[in-house]
């Protein structure tokens, strides 16, 4: 089984896993439906099987009476529908599974109590309640950097390219400037060049004349 996809899928809907453990003496408050109306059932017992511990889709096996009836049950760790699960006792035990307790009774089924009068009757949703709203919001925590970070981004994004739109217009500026500047000067060489050729040869001209008025002479 992909217990990695187990794990995002439970991250992704905040789902829990109880910490039970064998040996534990239990009240459940489950919550159950009669058509559309809600009521909250309860069950006393003693976890005597805990299938696959800290795992999404580990169980924990819980015996108990009802109605003068002594019944097993089995819930998932990560059950939805639990509104408390109340630590009344838990026992000293040397096996992780407890099914030698069906054919006990009397002083043969006591166990050594390992929790103190102070720390009975806590509910072991609250801390998981807790987890869910830290982890619920350091989530929001993360959406909110990861939003400031793409603002942050887009703002970056804008000024690079209201920098490149500035930079292109000053070079083509500069551009058109130095064009200017080489037609300009293209413009005075070719006229000063004219000029130069103009005088070359009416000076050649002049030249001639004298050379005929001294030839007739």
């Amino acid at each position: 089984m992909n217990y990695e996809r187990i794990k995002n899928i439970q991250k992704k809907h905040s789902k829990f896993i109880l910490p039970i453990k064998s040996g534990m003496f239990l009240e459940i408050h489950e919550n159950v439906w009669e058509w559309d109306t809600k009521r909250i059932w309860k069950f006393r017992g003693l976890v005597i099987r805990v299938k696959k511990p800290n795992h999404f889709d580990g169980t924990f096996t819980i015996r108990g009476e009802v109605a003068r009836m002594t019944i097993e049950k089995i819930y998932p760790l990560s059950f939805p529908n639990f509104e408390k699960v109340i630590l009344l006792d838990n026992y000293k035990i040397r096996r992780s599974k407890l099914y030698y307790i069906r054919d006990k009774v009397g002083k043969d089924a006591r166990f050594e109590s390992l929790v103190k009068t102070e720390t009975k009757g806590i509910d072991l949703l609250d801390g998981l309640r807790q987890v869910k709203e830290d982890t619920k919001v350091e989530k929001n925590n993360e959406q909110k950097v990861v939003e400031e970070k793409t603002k942050n981004e887009e703002d970056t994004v804008k000024v690079f390219v209201e920098n490149k739109e500035k930079v292109e217009e000053s070079f083509n500026d500069s551009v058109e400037e130095v064009i200017e500047e080489k037609v300009e000067e293209i413009v005075e060489k070719k006229i000063g060049d004219n000029a130069q050729e103009k005088v070359e040869n009416q000076e050649v001209n002049d030249a001639d004349v004298e050379s005929e008025e001294l030839w007739e002479e």
